[in-house]
């Protein structure tokens, strides 16, 4: 994602009151994340009266924002150039986060190398994510997710800074398959079990060379859900109707979704049969998508 792109998620989060507690922003250009972050915080604490014109970047509190001095905006620091220890997490975030933004409204914690904590630091976090207070959002930079625990992980919304991957289709049979996987993930299409092992073994044979693109065709096809629910209007890039039917997937349907593309690259890589692998993946988004169908949400 871009920048720019996840800017507008954040504005648009921001304006439609669906702002998760907790982001991890990762990616290698530390100086861009830190740099949004700093402009999620000036959004969420201006005191401008128009809520689209956030941050206005006028008001008192938007400059002490800007000049790092807003006491309810916290950039985590460490001593150490190599850790970030747990008494630092615990001062600094657990003990801090309890006590009310000092000029009403919201407080913002920004974690920079996140991946200096030690398992210790993450777990001495992990009942403040579970269970954080109305009032705080709490941000971690880092370059890679995966140096972060999952018990983390899977408490966040992940926005990564990357140039996206985009799939170019050179074979016609081929990007039908991925249109025919995009409806499937929906639930616009919807298959029985023995039909899900026979679209396996159709990837997985005819289709092989295709896989590594397909898997992030179906994280890009999650990035989109989960843009869809925060209130992005995607209509202009895409259908209608399939953006209307992913709207309404669950944030606990796209996050199995993305565990299910995690394990099944893992597995590719270390020489699972690439049927084996797609059975498991499809199996996994079919009970995600069908879990939302049984409680009404699709």
């Amino acid at each position: 994602m871009t920048t720019e792109f996840i800017k507008t998620y954040i504005d648009t989060a921001l304006h439609k009151g669906t702002l998760n507690p907790s982001y991890i922003f990762e990616g290698a250009d530390r100086k861009s994340m830190l740099e949004l972050a700093m402009y999620t915080a000036a959004a969420i604490l201006c005191k401008c009266d128009k809520i689209d014109s956030r941050p206005c970047g006028k008001c008192h509190t938007c400059r002490l924002v800007e000049c790092g001095n807003h006491p309810d905006c916290i950039v985590v620091t460490h001593e150490k150039s190599a850790v970030i220890a747990v008494d630092e997490v615990r001062k600094q975030v657990v003990e801090s986060i309890a006590i009310r933004p000092y000029y009403g409204g919201k407080k913002i914690y920004i974690i920079p190398d996140s991946e200096l904590m030690n398992p210790n630091s993450q777990n001495a976090l992990l009942k403040t994510i579970e269970e954080p207070p109305e009032y705080a959002h709490i941000i971690f930079l880092v370059g890679n997710k995966e140096r972060l625990l999952q018990t983390i992980r899977s408490r966040c919304i992940v926005l990564s800074f990357s140039v996206e991957p985009e799939y170019h289709a050179d074979d016609e049979g081929a990007a039908l398959q991925f249109d025919r996987l995009g409806h499937y993930i929906s639930g616009q299409d919807t298959y029985d079990t023995a039909e899900i092992m026979s679209f396996a073994k159709e990837l997985a044979t005819d289709y092989k060379d295709y896989l590594p693109e397909l898997l992030t065709h179906i994280e890009i096809i999650c990035r989109d859900m989960l843009f869809v629910r925060s209130g992005i209007d995607l209509t202009s890039v895409g259908d209608a109707g399939y953006i209307k039917k992913t709207a309404k997937i669950s944030y606990e349907g796209i996050e199995k979704i993305l565990k299910a593309v995690e394990n099944a690259r893992h597995d590719l890589l270390i020489n699972v049969a690439a049927e084996a692998v797609l059975d498991s993946l499809l199996l996994h988004i079919n009970q995600a998508t069908r879990a939302d169908i049984q409680k009404g949400i699709l």
